[in-house]
């Protein structure tokens, strides 16, 4: 029986929504002294309704602090000390965009609060509907043992049972408690009229806790989390309600049963875990996001920030070469490139107007905002990589102008690498060499020698590069060479005409008069699907809502009612449009690729131009989706479909927040199976072949058809007839906060690897290697060559996936995942880097264990599906 109710305050933190992104800062540095003030005046209160304060995120709590006086910092400690307030450990609300190492580092300021005497125990997820499931091992790692997530099931849907808390098993098999809540806010006020009616409160509060009594909750206490009652979003604390909950319980209610309390989120969860071990069932899955398909309304810039995350991580590799603290200069842009990335991230796109008022000056306004959070950081991110490739670059020295590539993976790749060209002047005899890499490297001072390489390389056109031939890199290794060596490479095993396209081991058919890929054989063996429900593998789909209307997907919800997903329109009507002919081709052989390309008119007026490339001696398929976008804020969506040569029983791979999970099988209840976000890549797969998909700017996907909004039962299931692939490539189907339209040119990029099935931690290798290619850096003018190639360290970690490689105090770090479902032993030898010691740390880096490190080289192991963070100290 449900005799308490304990209801845990807080602002819900968007960082915009509703109001600019700078203001909104502001006001929750006015919130948090608000809330101490409130704190103090009832510090004397009963325990009961004595108020107490959450600050939702540490990325808000953080700003106040640095803004906020020593004596209001000293007011914060003693709140902290009395139990009134707590810091949750999320760094802010966040998506599934977040890569593994970014996960970590919206962790990070737990240390700080936890440095102030400030006990950091739990975190919230609020508003979102999932969390990826690789956060669960570094929410661990960091000490944190409870995760809370009020579901806002507006275009979402909650987990069932709902609510419920239960044991959330990672991949590796430890468990944090989770929360599957309410709403936020909306709740209270309404279904329970808090801190509103007194009269209606008593007689709704009872029938509440008797509601979820009946559906089998099974905790003598339910926790909701409360905002505020005007503003649920981005509101100031209720001043009123710590008076309301003491008259509450001092009145008649008490006699029916049912108590209020002001909570922690650490006290609910203390309690939850003395609770019988039998009320919280575990649960194991991935808590898929149903809410990041508005990442699609701003393709361009979700491009931008997974393309960021991975610069970042290779300028954090780049700087463990040189060992040492990192100036402080330094730390600064890489704060700068990770907060903005971060935000970018976080899971407010912008205005709560956007679709109703999409041209509006506070649209604008805070669209430009969000959108600038991402420019800064990978630009940032960006520029620290460049300076990590030519810090090697001086330390290899050469005055002649050469070429450095770099790889940043454990495994050795071999890859050509595409780099600057400058085609002829007309009428040059030599129209195929053109102007060689040498010809066109910089010279002059440094200051001004590489400024400029990332920015140029960034929108290097295909008239003005060239791919070159292969060049073999051992791991965590770079090399140098002579720009004059490095050419094109030979083109006379491709072969482009008459809409086939081969190199000797992928052959590439195309229709060329409805378009699209009628065949795809690696080594004769077909991986290329037939035409399914009109589907035609690299023709594009235009999608929309067949009457135009947003609401006949989800319609407007009933407040009163905390099912909001209900509102769905499972069976809501579709108009998709599929060009049934090709309005132009290109056929090139040259600069080392053979490509053919198909230009598509859409019903819309957009143009979609799909490109196909093969390099020699290269058993992959390179494909780009042009889209030349239009401004049109009409409901729509846009597809690319990839259909696979795959019998009946096949599954699908993907990765989420460094996790990497089996779909469907691998899910929680109700968490979203009707499309996915994945960081890196996606497999489909038999028993015998699979189709791994490199997608290093589309995270965006629907698996087995159209399935979008089309979940039932069991557990949010959908059909998945086909083995097909469907990157979403743009859609504005939310109905507030993203943005209504995107005009101008869009690119996507995919590597597709068709090969016989293999396990799945040499399936992502491959995929790794495309979606985070070799690095290569030109450079002149260096001295005398000290140096032509050089590895840190020499790795032997089988399928391990490296997801972090940062400096350490005295050395290095490097985090670790096993995605296979065997335990690796792995040994990392002596490099230009010599091993003296080694401990096994948690993701936070505390020290877990000293391994073994004899004669320069640690040896351990990893189990199955889990993390480890291997501590390096060098001489």
């Amino acid at each position: 029986m449900i005799k308490e109710i304990l209801f845990v305050h807080h602002s819900h933190t968007d960082i915009g929504y509703t109001h600019p992104q700078p203001v909104v800062m502001e006001l929750h540095r006015r919130f948090i002294d608000e809330a101490l003030d409130i704190a103090e005046r009832t510090a004397d209160y009963p325990d009961d309704s004595r108020f107490r304060w959450t600050c939702e995120v540490t990325g808000i709590t953080k700003d106040w602090w640095d803004c906020a006086s020593n004596t209001d910092r000293d007011r914060f400690l003693a709140a902290v000390k009395r139990g009134q307030f707590e810091v949750a450990g999320m760094g802010w609300h966040m998506t599934p965009l977040m890569d593994h190492a970014m996960v970590v580092d919206v962790l990070k300021s737990i240390q700080f609060f936890r440095d102030l005497g400030i006990p950091v125990r739990s975190a919230m997820n609020t508003d979102v509907n999932g969390l990826p499931w690789g956060v669960v091992d570094a929410l661990l790692d960091h000490g944190i043992t409870g995760i809370s997530m009020a579901i806002n099931e507006h275009y979402g849907h909650a987990l069932k049972p709902w609510p419920r808390a239960f044991n959330w098993e990672a991949p590796g098999g430890r468990t944090i408690t989770a929360y599957n809540g309410f709403i936020y806010g909306v709740t209270s006020d309404r279904s329970l009229r808090i801190p509103l009616d007194m009269d209606e409160a008593r007689t709704r509060v009872p029938q509440w806790a008797q509601r979820w009594e009946a559906t089998g909750y099974p905790h003598p206490f339910l926790m909701m989390q409360i905002t505020n009652i005007r503003y649920h979003d981005n509101g100031a604390p209720q001043a009123a309600l710590p008076d309301f909950i003491r008259r509450f319980n001092e009145g008649n209610a008490a006699s029916q049963g049912v108590k209020l309390r002001f909570g922690t989120l650490s006290e609910f969860f203390d309690r939850l875990r003395a609770e019988p071990a039998e009320t919280l069932p575990t649960l194991r899955g991935d808590w898929t996001d149903w809410w990041n398909f508005g990442a699609g309304s701003t393709a361009h810039e979700t491009a931008q920030v997974l393309r960021g995350q991975r610069d970042l991580d290779d300028a954090l590799a780049l700087e463990s070469w040189h060992g040492g603290e990192t100036p402080r200069r330094r730390a600064m842009l890489h704060d700068t490139a990770r907060a903005g990335l971060a935000l970018y991230a976080e899971h407010t796109w912008g205005a709560d107007r956007s679709i109703s008022h999409p041209h509006s000056p506070e649209t604008r306004t805070q669209q430009l905002l969000k959108l600038a959070t991402v420019a800064e950081g990978a630009s940032v991110a960006r520029m620290l990589r460049r300076d990590g490739l030519e810090r090697l670059a001086i330390e290899a020295g050469g005055d002649e102008p050469r070429v450095l590539v770099f790889n940043p993976h454990p495994f050795a790749v071999r890859q050509s690498v595409r780099l600057p060209y400058l085609p002829p002047l007309a009428g040059a005899a030599d129209q195929e060499r053109g102007m060689g890499l040498e010809d066109i490297v910089p010279t002059g001072p440094s200051s001004h020698r590489i400024q400029r390489q990332d920015v140029v390389n960034s929108d290097l056109i295909d008239e003005r590069a060239f791919w070159s031939a292969p060049i073999s890199v051992p791991p965590l290794s770079y090399l140098t060479m002579p720009a004059k060596d490095v050419r094109p490479a030979d083109t006379k095993t491709l072969s482009c005409q008459d809409g086939i396209l081969s190199n000797g081991r992928i052959t590439l058919q195309l229709d060329q008069k409805a378009g699209g890929v009628r065949s795809l054989k690696l080594d004769g063996v077909e991986f290329a699907g037939p035409v399914a429900e009109n589907l035609r593998f690299g023709v594009p789909v235009l999608e929309q809502i067949e009457s135009g209307v947003r609401t006949d997907m989800f319609d407007q919800v009933e407040l009163d009612s905390p099912d909001w997903h209900k509102a769905w329109h499972t069976d809501w009507k579709a108009r998709r449009h599929t060009p049934t002919t090709v309005i132009e081709t290109r056929a090139t052989t040259s600069r080392g690729s053979a490509e053919l390309a198909q230009v598509f008119s859409l019903s819309n007026g957009e143009q979609v131009e799909v490109i196909y490339r093969l390099l020699p001696d290269d058993p992959s398929v390179q494909i780009e989706a042009v889209v030349n976008k239009l401004p049109r804020a009409e409901a729509e969506a846009l597809y690319l479909p990839m259909m696979a040569a795959l019998g009946p029983d096949w599954s699908t791979d993907y990765e989420t927040g460094g996790a990497t999970v089996a779909l469907d099988d691998e899910q929680l209840p109700y968490a979203s199976r009707h499309y996915i976000t994945t960081q890196r890549f996606i497999r489909i797969a038999d028993a015998d072949n699979e189709l791994m998909v490199a997608c290093p700017d589309a995270p965006l996907w629907q698996i087995g058809g159209f399935t979008y909004g089309r979940f039932g039962e069991p557990d949010g299931r959908v059909e998945r007839p086909h083995p097909v692939l469907l990157a979403w490539l743009t859609n504005n189907y939310w109905s507030t906060n993203f943005q209504a339209d995107q005009n101008g040119k869009l690119r996507f990029r995919f590597t597709l690897l068709p090969a016989p099935k293999q396990a799945l931690g040499a399936s992502i290798q491959g995929a790794l290697a495309h979606t985070h290619p070799l690095a290569t850096h030109v450079y002149a003018e260096r001295g005398a060559l000290k140096r032509e190639a050089a590895s840190l360290l020499t790795t032997d970690l089988g399928p391990l996936v490296l997801t972090r490689l940062e400096t350490d105090g005295a050395g290095v770090a490097m985090s670790l995942l096993n995605p296979g479902d065997e335990t690796v032993e792995a040994k990392i030898d002596s490099g230009l880097l010599k091993l003296a010691d080694a401990a096994r740390t948690s993701l936070s880096g505390e020290t877990l264990e000293t391994l073994s490190c004899s004669e320069g080289t640690a040896r351990f192991t990893v189990g199955p599906r889990a993390w480890t963070r291997i501590r390096l100290v060098t001489h």
